[in-house]
């Protein structure tokens, strides 16, 4: 950046202030006694740059303002390394009030940025470097060339150290948020177990309460069936007795048809033998006899497979209580009264019933029809009441199995919610370990890397101090150490050894250190910007005697291909020195122009 003019209203000592066409290359003195404004012009530019100076920090910007004055306006046209020249202007009221714009001088209506935030990030980005870099390097105030700090940003900056300094504090704070996230997961962990504990959900026991359930379900609804199936057979037994009756006469009725056919047969056939004259007749009478005998044997057959079948009914009845009586009382004996029953119904053929030998007393009664249809009926509603009563009391397990399945489900999902979320959790854990151990092997290797590159800006600085020292000091110094501290030895050839530079004196001290701080300047060149810089110094040359001082200023223009433009600040130089521009200040001046100079009205009283 090249400062092309600068224009202010009440900035520090000047009401006005308008000085421009300043050369790009070669040195801009400005001279004048103690109190004349020279650093006035310096820190204008400063001011109109980044809106605030070396004398006055960014907490009290009212003390720009000239004295007596209520606001105060500062204007900066500087080019940049493609020749495009840019407008800077401020406003700064002693309310506090501070405003900024900047523009490309052919296009003013159509400001780049404006506000104080915006302005100070496009001018970073314009200019390669901001104020404590500028401050560090390009600005030298009114103070004591001191050596520089290594902990300044404006050193990391030119060391290239910021980005990496940047990406390794962002990683370490990255992984104190990972160990954050670690203990809160490690803290869930301890709450999940906690529920779990107070759950306390036993292994196994929800399935065997699914599997209970399961069981009663299914005997209950075997006892259902079995219910259905009783109160059938009940059905059929009732029904069954009077036509199983039917069936024993009609038997007996075929029976006894079967015996006259059979007769008639047998005498049919001896009439057709025997007889000559009619045999014919007795020849018909001898098929029709055989016809309906064959017919009446079929419908035996049919009644006796109809009392079968109806037999089926009053054994499956007996079976069924048998069983239910088996599974709760002992088997009742068989009364007198029921055995004549029996042997009343083997007389009137019984004895071609199935045998049925499993069965004693009444159920073997109800197996043969003996037992009337409401003593079976009886028994029968004593069982269904006891099935009944078996099924409510396994009906109300079934539903306080439900209920405690329920409760148990919920708990079981809760559980197996929190161990899912406790593996999350462990994960997690892993997962955040691992973030850790790489985060922190990147640390080790950005520290390797901040180390390699501080090494290299120190040798790259002492070989630009050693280009540039020799040129101040006519050869007396040529070697300097600079430790990992930036501090700084010099090599003297009458010790023949480094010494500190408080064995020197100060007007070396002076030169060596402007060498170190020209150094500087041209590392941030380097690193941060491309394009011709201006550089500012007030007052370097204040321990310098005459001929230390012609001989800086004969070789500063030659110490870089890219700080061309050098302003200098002196109370006077001596004659002889080779300057491009001279701007006297006097302390009657309170406004200063490349035209006219005005006196202070209270200076000259």
């Amino acid at each position: 950046m090249i400062v092309v003019s600068i224009s202010a209203e009440n900035v520090l000592k000047y009401s006005s202030l308008e000085l421009s066409d300043f050369p790009e290359e070669g040195i801009i003195a400005v001279s004048g006694q103690n109190e004349s404004g020279k650093s006035s012009i310096g820190e204008t530019i400063c001011f109109a740059l980044f809106g605030r100076t070396y004398s006055f920090g960014p907490d009290t910007p009212e003390k720009i303002i000239c004295w007596g004055q209520r606001r105060c306006t500062a204007d900066l046209v500087f080019a940049v390394a493609d020749g495009s020249q840019y407008q800077i202007s401020r406003f700064l009221d002693n309310s506090g009030h501070h405003s900024a714009r900047l523009c490309r001088v052919d296009e003013p209506e159509n400001p780049i940025a404006s506000g104080v935030q915006a302005v100070g990030a496009a001018m970073q980005q314009l200019l390669g470097y901001d104020y404590d870099e500028f401050i560090e390097s390009f600005y030298l105030a009114q103070r004591e060339i001191t050596t520089p700090h290594r902990n300044s940003q404006a050193v990391k900056t030119m060391a290239g150290l910021t980005t990496f300094e940047r990406v390794t504090s962002d990683v370490q704070r990255e992984i104190t948020e990972e160990q954050a996230e670690i203990e809160e997961a490690e803290a869930e962990i301890v709450a999940i177990n906690a529920r779990l504990e107070e759950l306390n959900v036993e292994e196994g026991y929800f399935q065997g309460l699914e599997a209970e359930h399961k069981a009663l379900v299914q005997e209950q609804k075997e006892t259902d069936q079995l219910v259905l199936a009783l109160g059938m057979a009940a059905t059929a037994y009732e029904e069954n007795v009077p036509r199983l009756e039917a069936a024993y006469r009609g038997r007996r009725s075929i029976g006894i048809l079967c015996l006259l056919l059979t007769l008639g047969l047998l005498l049919s056939s001896y009439f057709a033998i025997t007889s000559d004259d009619e045999g014919f007749m007795w020849e018909q009478l001898c098929v029709f006899s055989a016809l309906s005998l064959i017919v009446a044997v079929g419908g035996l057959l049919i009644m006796k497979s109809r009392i079968e079948g109806l037999s089926e009914a009053p054994v499956n009845l007996a079976r069924r209580l048998m069983t239910l009586q088996m599974g709760s009382t002992a088997l009742p004996e068989c009364s007198s009264s029921r055995s004549t029953d029996r042997e009343k119904m083997a007389d009137s053929g019984g004895g071609s019933f199935k045998e049925r030998s499993e069965f004693t007393g009444i159920y073997a009664a109800i197996a043969e029809y003996a037992a009337e249809p409401d003593e079976a009926r009886e028994l029968v509603d004593q069982e269904l009441y006891q099935l009944h009563e078996q099924s409510q009391i396994r009906c109300d397990k079934i539903e306080r199995l439900s209920e405690a399945i329920s409760k148990e489900q919920v708990r079981v999902i809760q559980a197996n919610e929190l161990i899912q979320s406790r593996k999350t959790e462990q994960q997690k854990i892993v997962e955040h370990r691992h973030q850790i151990a790489v985060k922190t092997l990147a640390v080790e290797l950005l520290i390797g890397a901040e180390t390699t590159l501080s090494q290299r800006f120190n040798r790259d600085l002492r070989e630009l101090v050693g280009h540039t020292l020799p040129l101040f000091t006519s050869g007396r110094y040529e070697h300097l150490k600079i430790d990992e501290e930036l501090n700084v030895q010099v090599f003297s050839n009458q010790k023949r050894d480094f010494t500190a530079l408080d064995e020197v004196s100060s007007g070396t001290q002076r030169q060596i250190m402007l060498a170190v701080r020209l150094a500087l300047s041209q590392k941030l060149v380097d690193s941060a910007m491309t394009g011709r810089q201006f550089i500012f110094l007030d007052e370097p040359f204040a321990f310098f005697d005459a001929e230390r001082t012609l001989s800086t200023l004969a070789v500063l223009p030659q110490l870089s291909d890219e700080i061309t433009q050098i302003w200098l600040i002196a109370q006077d130089f001596p004659a002889g020195s080779q300057l491009d521009r001279h701007i006297e200040c006097a302390r009657e001046y309170v406004s200063l122009s490349a035209a006219t100079m005005i006196p202070n009205e209270s200076a000259e009283a």
